[in-house]
């Protein structure tokens, strides 16, 4: 563990997933606007170079995350706000995912902030003040086809988060979930190691769908770094914000929509599937 003077000025923000994509973005424009920030990474030689020092952290084990946590806390003195944004996506069909697979998706994108929350909210509640923000997504909301263990999974955080933010609040502590979609993430994906070769032509085609939005067509990072800024922030920070240009759409047609009508809508959008042959003379398919 690091021993340093602790420095007051500034609120303390640690970012886990803070090497490249969201994370970094996020880390680095807090740090642009006044934050002392600590980033966290698997792997923290992947940003060098940053403006905020980063720390080794595995969120999938105990004790990684509690040497994270106290080494913040040794550096700084506190953490005022915590950003979980470390993940990966799995990608699959249901039927082709192996439960240890859906168990890892949810070791990493749920347990694993789960773990970061409960390390921080003792100190944050002994102060009546602190700040959480966890990086969902439009699948925790809106589950699309071949991401069925990733969707649980931030389902799962969805949930927490709100039962959480009721818990806490009388503590001073607020808590904030961002849905986002149709972003240049870098988000890591992983395959069903015993893949299924009826699912192999649409999963083929939603993958690369998520690889061109993830690493070339998708929104700016700025955008998330933005509202996580914006949620640090505000006097009265919401439970939810939903980033990205078809989300919020997206979001509605699911509510709005009969479960047939929006299945068609989802079939029709990400074109997955071959179209049906034409109708035979006579009517007969």
């Amino acid at each position: 563990m690091h021993t340093t003077t602790l420095e007051t000025h500034g609120p303390v923000a640690l970012v886990t997933g803070a090497s490249s994509g969201l994370g970094r973005a996020t880390a680095t424009l807090l740090a642009a606007r006044g934050y002392r920030v600590f980033g966290a990474s698997r792997d923290p030689s992947r940003a060098a170079g940053a403006p905020f020092p980063l720390l080794p952290l595995d969120v999938r084990e105990d004790a990684s995350v509690a040497a994270c946590v106290a080494e913040v806390l040794g550096a700084a003195g506190r953490i005022d706000a915590l950003v979980n944004n470390a993940g990966y996506a799995f990608v699959g069909a249901v039927e082709e995912t192996s439960l240890d697979e859906a168990r890892g998706q949810m070791e990493t994108n749920y347990f694993g902030a789960l773990r970061m929350m409960r390390a921080v909210l003792p100190e944050m509640r002994r102060r009546k003040a602190g700040r959480i923000v966890n990086i969902s997504s439009l699948a925790g909301v809106v589950p699309p086809p071949f991401l069925g263990a990733y969707a649980a999974s931030k389902h799962a955080l969805e949930a927490i988060s709100e039962s959480l933010a009721i818990e806490v609040r009388p503590r001073g502590i607020h808590v904030s979930l961002i849905e986002l979609d149709g972003m240049r993430t870098g988000i890591p994906f992983a395959h069903p190691a015993r893949p299924e070769p009826d699912h192999a032509a649409p999963r083929a085609r939603m993958l690369g769908r998520l690889e061109r939005m993830t690493r070339e067509t998708g929104d700016d990072p700025s955008l998330l770094a933005r509202c996580v800024l914006e949620a640090l922030s505000s006097d009265a920070p919401r439970l939810r914000y939903v980033v990205g240009e078809h989300a919020a759409a997206l979001i509605d047609a699911r509510r709005r929509l009969s479960e047939a009508e929006y299945a068609r809508e989802v079939v029709a959008r990400l074109g997955l599937w071959d179209p049906p042959a034409a109708a035979a003379p006579g009517g007969a398919a």
